[in-house]
């Protein structure tokens, strides 16, 4: 008889037939055969498993690797139940995956019931463990914020480093653009003393406007090609008494100009005007080269902010159809300035679906993994990222040609606090924190494989269709 059975256990021996009643009411007997998975590691823990007769394998996926936890066989032993208490999927998920290992018999309580059953029999115990587990969800809580913040400080360095180069140029360019505008502007007031004629002025305009738009066009030049024009151009400058011939030959040489168009330009303005009027045109070439540096500099500028933003999914809801290649190559940018000499060699499966989850959480999961494969390899050597599709599942598989991890160490790896960087380094949360996202947040998995030379990280994600 149920009811006999429950007794007999440690968990409700002292139950009265009253509450006995109550328990039975709530809950029911299941038996199920040998090799069968009744809960999986990562899954919301909606039931409460009490064993009745049989046996039960506990096991967790740690460090890549299979671990079997605990052998359940003594009646009255229990498992799952903890969404009676949490408050988040999460926190309120199985701890591990239960197997049969013969055909085994439960009293199976649903999460939700036993809550009740809890509150009406035991008020202070079920409040007591209510503030344990709120506890323990603010402590997973203030981990994932940490680990928010720690990607938080691999994308400010990334951005600054990133950043610096295109605004130094900005900043350079805008300097040497206001000398330039002083010298045009003094050029210009030469030019209007002159007494030009009308055919002279427009003669000028004509030869401004040859040479910018020569700057869109000129031809690919050798370096001995480059050097042979730059001098003829500055012998004829010297020779018809140019000023800063040769600072005027290379720029006229780079937008394709010659002598035979000097030549032009002299029959055109007259020897009076021309110091004037081609130190007028070269100025007028180096200030729009310095827009075009400052353009480029700033659309440099403009992409990178647009990369952070798309990164950190500012303005996005939480979950999405994710791209996951897009968030790879956005964490590779943002890590652009720690890559240096490693080389990444991309094997993307272009097919791949899209994967439903917070862009934000998978890419701190990717800047943690290529973050340890660059300082695995000190910053030199070769990261392969693969992806494929395996069934209903994205994999994503990030290798680098490192040292290896050794055994002690592997089988700590996904410790949280765990380190083996330098003091001040690493805080021991990059691989915690992304298995806490792919198998806790996502009911994925990761695994890793290291030997010598190669270290093989396999991030396993359900695909959204």
């Amino acid at each position: 008889m149920l009811k006999d059975e429950l007794r007999a256990t440690f968990l409700f021996e002292k139950f009265t037939d009253q509450q006995m009643d109550r328990l039975i009411e709530l809950g029911h007997e299941v038996s199920f055969p040998a090799d069968q998975i009744l809960f999986v590691e990562g899954q919301p823990a909606d039931l409460l498993w009490v064993l009745l007769d049989g046996e039960v394998e506990l096991s967790r996926h740690v460090g890549g690797q299979r671990i079997v936890m605990e052998i359940m066989s003594q009646p009255g032993v229990y498992a799952g139940g903890i969404r009676a208490f949490a408050a988040s999927d999460t926190s309120g998920a199985y701890r591990a995956t239960g197997t049969t290992m013969r055909p085994t018999r439960f009293f199976q309580l649903p999460s939700e019931a036993l809550g009740r059953l809890l509150d009406e029999l035991l008020p202070m115990a079920k409040h007591l463990l209510d503030g344990y587990i709120h506890t323990l969800e603010a402590i997973e809580t203030a981990v994932r914020e940490r680990g928010r913040l720690i990607s938080l400080g691999t994308l400010a360095a990334g951005l600054t480093h990133e950043l610096n180069n295109p605004a130094a140029a900005v900043r350079s360019a805008a300097g040497d653009l206001r000398a330039v505008m002083d010298r045009l502007v003094g050029q210009v007031c030469s030019v209007a003393t002159a007494q030009l004629t009308p055919a002279q002025a427009q003669a000028m305009t004509t030869l401004q406007a040859q040479a910018v738009a020569g700057a869109s066009s000129a031809p690919r030049l050798s370096a001995i090609e480059t050097g042979r024009r730059e001098e003829e151009l500055g012998e004829w400058l010297e020779a018809h008494e140019v000023a800063n011939p040769w600072t005027l030959a290379p720029a006229f040489v780079a937008v394709g100009l010659d002598c035979a168009w000097l030549d032009s330009a002299l029959q055109a303005v007259g020897a009076n005007c021309l110091n004037d009027a081609l130190n007028w045109v070269a100025d007028t070439l180096l200030a729009t080269a310095l827009l075009d540096q400052i353009d480029d500099s700033s659309g440099r500028i403009a992409q990178l902010v647009s990369t952070v933003k798309d990164y950190s999914y500012v303005d996005r809801s939480n979950e999405r159809e994710i791209d996951l290649h897009d968030g790879i190559e956005k964490t590779l940018i943002i890590l652009g300035h720690k890559l240096g000499a490693v080389e990444v060699v991309r094997d993307y499966d272009e097919s791949l679906p899209p994967v439903l989850a917070s862009g934000n959480e998978l890419n701190q999961v990717w800047t943690n993994l290529i973050d340890n494969a660059v300082d695995a390899m000190q910053g030199h050597g070769m990261i392969i990222i693969q992806t494929r599709r395996d069934g209903p599942t994205a994999v994503v598989e990030i290798v680098d040609h490192g040292p290896g991890i050794p055994p002690e160490v592997a089988a700590r790896i996904f410790e949280p606090f765990y380190t083996t960087k330098d003091v001040g380094k690493g805080t021991g949360l990059g691989l915690d924190i992304a298995r806490r996202i792919i198998a806790d947040r996502y009911h994925g998995e990761i695994t890793f494989t290291s030997v010598p030379g190669e270290t093989r990280f396999v991030v396993r994600l359900p695909l959204a269709h």
